[in-house]
């Protein structure tokens, strides 16, 4: 119980109705009526970010009506789970997906949607929706969720400062992030320019010819094979991050399993490529995974002529993307086949050039990929600040009038 004067604890039920988006998704079209799923719904905002729509007229309105301003969607289920954001002027008339759908009644809209979003809120959240394995959030649990609430002329101070305040904090992240991305594009000219080696992309070949092999890993029912401890570990596409093996999330194979599918082992030095999603993705199999299989991943293995390290940099460059976005095929997520690899035009150089192009590109993107870490920290810092200010204005741990606010 918060002791500031007029602040009581009361449950959301208590505050706003609390009800459900769309149970079942409708036909959908290429324009008409935005839908805001889970996917739609990051760290207090709407985004577009693979946005869907359906006609008006296939939309159950009388069961799911088209959302208000101040109104906030809450994720059910999924791993991000409580993640919510309120709608704007922006999303006024866009239909609620699989989602939870607060209506305010009691209460200022902008200081609900930002208790949402507090540390405390987000435990209780995660300890109601964490009964199984996939957490799962439904309407009643998150009413019964207590609130500290100050009186309604404190609430809209409160949401006014925070509006303002996150407001400043999100538009450094913006600049720094258009800083991180001008950086990145800096690193793929100069990573592209050193393999072309000053223009000469005349010298193509295909890829096959550089290559001892090119095949993919398990796709047939690769969950049959899954065990929960001992095995083989097995790489999935969530593993492998341009330059770089992500062991997050790494399953294991049965042995039988890695016996029945020899042609996707892995060597130190094979390349894996994402073929499914984020197709293009590459990477060295480091040493440490040196007999590992794989699940759909394109599996490149350097011939004598072919250094894995330039590969590895050729196939993440924009070049090689470029070439993945016209060869990949599928409607929902791009897909990237074995014969489009194979068939890749890449610039064909000794293997001293490529040992010593690899070591220019090292010296020369070392500061940059330096620059970019250090404002990945400071972004971080950012973050965990906007979210420690959310969470003490909400709570009443100082007073916003007198304030200093994120400079302070």
């Amino acid at each position: 119980m918060n002791g500031r004067l007029g602040w009581g604890e009361t449950a959301i039920k208590r505050l706003a109705h609390v009800t459900y988006g769309l149970g079942q998704p409708p036909p959908l079209s290429p324009d008409g009526v935005p839908i805001i799923r889970a996917t739609n719904i990051h760290r207090g905002r709407i985004t577009r970010d693979n946005l869907i729509f359906a006609a008006k007229a296939d939309l159950p309105l009388d069961r799911a009506p088209l959302l208000k301003y101040g109104e906030v969607l809450v994720v059910r289920s999924g791993a991000y789970t409580g993640d919510s954001a309120m709608v704007t002027e922006e999303w006024v008339g866009a239909a609620p997906g699989y989602d939870l759908r607060v209506t305010p009644q009691r209460v200022e809209p902008r200081f609900l949607a930002h208790a949402l979003r507090s540390s405390g809120v987000g435990e209780k959240i995660r300890l109601a929706s964490s009964r199984a394995a996939q957490p799962h959030l439904n309407a009643e649990e998150l009413g019964e969720i207590s609130i500290d609430v100050p009186p309604l002329e404190e609430q809209r101070r409160i949401a006014d400062f925070l509006d303002a305040e996150t407001k400043r904090i999100d538009e450094v992240r913006l600049a720094r992030r258009r800083m991180q991305e001008l950086l990145r594009l800096k690193r793929e000219r100069v990573i592209e320019n050193l393999i072309d080696d000053q223009g000469n992309s005349h010298n193509l070949v295909p890829l096959k010819h550089l290559v001892e092999s090119v095949t993919v890993g398990i796709v047939v029912t690769p969950a049959a094979w899954y065990v929960d401890s001992g095995g083989v570990p097995a790489l999935r596409g969530v593993n492998v991050k341009p330059g770089r093996i992500d062991d997050k999330d790494l399953v294991h194979i049965s042995d039988e399993g890695h016996l029945v599918h020899r042609k996707s082992r892995l060597r130190a030095g094979d390349l894996v490529v994402v073929r499914t999603g984020q197709a293009g993705a590459a990477a060295v199999v480091p040493e440490e995974l040196d007999g590992s299989n794989c699940i759909d991943l394109v599996i490149v293995r350097p011939g004598t002529t072919l250094t894995p390290r330039f590969a590895e940099y050729l196939l993440n460059s924009s070049y090689a993307k470029k070439r993945v976005a016209e060869f990949a095929v599928g409607s929902i997520q791009s897909h990237f086949n074995v014969a489009a690899m194979k068939a890749m035009p890449v610039p064909r150089h000794s293997v001293i050039d490529q040992q010593r192009i690899v070591a220019e590109i090292d010296r020369v993107i070392e500061p940059i990929a330096e620059a970019v870490k250090q404002m990945e920290k400071q972004d971080q810092l950012l973050v965990e600040r906007r979210q420690a200010l959310i969470t003490a204005a909400v709570t009443g741990q100082f007073d916003v009038t007198t304030a200093q606010g994120a400079d302070a």
